[in-house]
């Protein structure tokens, strides 16, 4: 709870700074939203059976205080609990309550928030309290029986801190990687100034102000622009950008693990491959500057700190205080950039790591590791067929038959023998057996067809896809792979057999998968060695185009247009989402590009059967 609330410490204080008209003193408000204050009071102060509060139980009941349903709201200094109240009191004797009295209602608490100096405590004193029958009329007198219980009640109220010590703590091992080398002076002047401010009540929230001495940087002769990163920069922009990414890896896959709807889902799968397609793209055609991370960063926290609050009024109470740690962050990172010139801050390495463990505690890692994601794999249902490797077994397409989905997998399975299941990686008898050859054509080509067939028509059968999807796919998948690859998966270079690589080493074999763009998601060394697997790979990758972008933004309708949709398809294949609109722009205004041309010609020889095109490949 404390990690977490560490978190929406740091990013709030970050966020919401603003100096006076001197710039030496900044006010730092912290905003507890009360469904903050309700949750951390529901974990440390309802702790019984039902988020209740059992300040007295005995005789099997006989005597009963509960309070049950905390709810926060303030105005000006002070802050208001109302708490539902069951009250039972008898005379216990053996199994029996004699006398038995019973009463249900509700207590009205008005507390003033105080933030210790020295300990950073921040406490609730009780300065009025008001009873309310169940029907909500207020109880102007309290009988005896109130008059005995309510010091148990205050007391136990009074009880009720948030000890925000380790949590400024975190704030300072926070900030300071967020700051400049030539600015940490500056920094540890700020963290040491920090102190208590005036703690003010609204309609949302408790904002708790906090105070420190900032000192700006010197501005000193304006740099010069910078055309290109050197070699040293570009070496620590890729550090950056890969921590960066596996932050959103790491923050995809806590999302991932809660009830998401289909919009937010789709929301993640924008964001991941927008960002990573759009690096890639920078990256290739060197046109990267310092600052991308940190505009990918923000952009990207504006969409994630939306998602997190649409989880907000969803989740238990421990899980939104998680939420809201993200909900400050994001807020905290949209107005970095406009305090970074002044207070020397930037992103590092560093931060986006210490960031990270501040929410999912010490044991966090932020590695830019290939391996499978099972959290990525489930939100882009990523689950190539684990096709045959055995070369002396042909495959057969598979035929669509009306039966159950448990016997289409079964169906399917039938066809693979299990040890494909365990292959990591085919035998050198069978990477051999798809080295592009120097001659004999057409048995090449056929049996890459018939590879192709074999993985579209899986697709469709698994995912029980309508009929026109597999005539759609029949022209489209195989063009896809003329196009990106020449249909090669094994060629030989420096007299060694290897995987085909693309000429900015990003993307691999037969439908050249960018291995960058879909890391977590698929295997790596499988899409290196295994056609088979890159095959389905590239398959399921064109299948996400299509239904996810193309068919939900026009409609059943787009289907009618085939030519255009395949083109459409292809241009997000090779460029991410954001082709969607930018193909449909260079189509209407017939400003082509030269790959969108070739895939065309090509899709046209592969609609005619013209297999005889091909063989310039080789």
């Amino acid at each position: 709870m404390l990690k977490l609330f560490s978190f929406a410490l740091a990013a709030f204080i970050i966020a919401s700074s603003y100096a006076d008209v001197d710039g030496k003193e900044i006010t730092m408000p912290i905003t507890l939203d009360y469904e903050l204050l309700n949750g951390l009071l529901i974990q440390t102060s309802y702790t019984d059976p039902g988020q209740t509060a059992q300040l007295l139980y005995e005789g099997n009941g006989c005597l009963e205080l509960k309070l049950t349903d905390p709810k926060f709201s303030g105005e000006a200094e002070v802050i208001t609990l109302l708490t539902d109240v069951y009250i039972h009191l008898g005379t216990p004797l053996g199994d029996s309550c004699l006398m038995p009295y019973q009463w249900n209602g509700s207590m009205q608490v008005s507390q003033i928030p105080r933030l210790d100096s020295q300990s950073w405590d921040l406490t609730f004193q009780t300065v009025d309290t008001k009873i309310f029958s169940a029907d909500g009329a207020a109880i102007e007198s309290f009988d005896m029986v109130f008059q005995r219980l309510l010091p148990l009640i205050n007391e136990h109220m009074q009880a009720f801190s948030i000890k925000l010590a380790n949590p400024v703590e975190d704030l300072r091992t926070f900030i300071l990687p967020m700051f400049t080398p030539d600015a940490r002076v500056q920094a540890k002047q700020l963290l040491d100034s920090i102190r208590p401010g005036a703690i003010i009540a609204n309609q949302t929230s408790l904002i708790v102000n906090i105070h420190a001495d900032a000192t700006e940087l010197d501005s000193g002769p304006e740099a010069a622009a910078v055309e290109t990163l050197s070699e040293e920069e570009m070496e620590d922009f890729l550090d950056l950008w890969e921590t960066w990414d596996s932050l959103l890896v790491f923050l995809v896959s806590v999302l991932s693990e809660t009830p998401l709807s289909s919009t937010n889902k789709q929301q993640l799968i924008d964001l991941l491959l927008e960002t990573r397609y759009e690096f890639v793209t920078r990256i290739n055609d060197t046109s990267v500057q310092k600052d991308f991370v940190r505009d990918q960063l923000l952009e990207g926290w504006q969409l994630l700190s939306t998602i997190f609050r649409n989880q907000l009024l969803e989740n238990p109470a421990e899980s939104r205080i998680g939420y809201l740690s993200f909900l400050t962050a994001g807020d905290a990172l949209m107005i970095l950039d406009e305090l970074g010139p002044a207070f020397g801050i930037e992103i590092s390495r560093n931060g986006l790591i210490r960031l990270a463990k501040i929410l999912g505690g010490e044991g966090v890692e932020l590695h830019y590791s290939p391996d499978i994601n099972k959290s990525l794999q489930m939100l882009f249902q990523a689950f190539p067929e684990n096709q045959q490797n055995n070369s002396d077994d042909e495959q057969e397409t598979p035929q669509r038959q009306e039966t159950s989905r448990l016997d289409i997998f079964q169906f399917l399975e039938s066809l693979l023998p299990s040890s494909a299941f365990a292959a990591k990686r085919p035998s050198f008898t069978e990477i051999k057996r798809w080295q592009a050859p120097k001659n004999n054509f057409d048995d090449y080509l056929e049996r890459i067809s018939d590879l192709l067939e074999f993985a579209y028509t899986s697709l469709v059968i698994r995912r029980q896809l309508p009929d026109n999807f597999n005539a759609l796919y029949r022209a489209m998948i195989p063009a896809i792979a003329w196009q990106e690859s020449c249909f090669k998966q094994i060629v030989v270079k420096d007299s060694k057999l290897t995987y085909l690589l693309s000429y900015n080493n990003s993307s691999v074999g037969l439908m050249q998968v960018n291995e960058r763009v879909w890391r977590g998601i698929y295997d790596t060394q499988r899409l290196r060695w295994d056609i088979r697997y890159n095959a389905s790979a590239g398959c399921e990758i064109v299948d996400l185009y299509l239904q996810k972008y193309a068919l939900r933004k026009y409609g059943p309708e787009i289907l009618k247009k085939t030519d255009t949709l395949a083109q459409l398809v292809y241009a997000m294949y090779n460029g991410g989402p954001s082709q969607f609109d930018k193909f449909l722009k260079r189509s209407d205004t017939n400003k082509l590009y030269d790959s969108d041309r070739l895939f065309a010609q090509k899709y046209e020889w592969v609609k005619k059967r013209d297999w005889e095109q091909a063989e310039k490949c080789f």
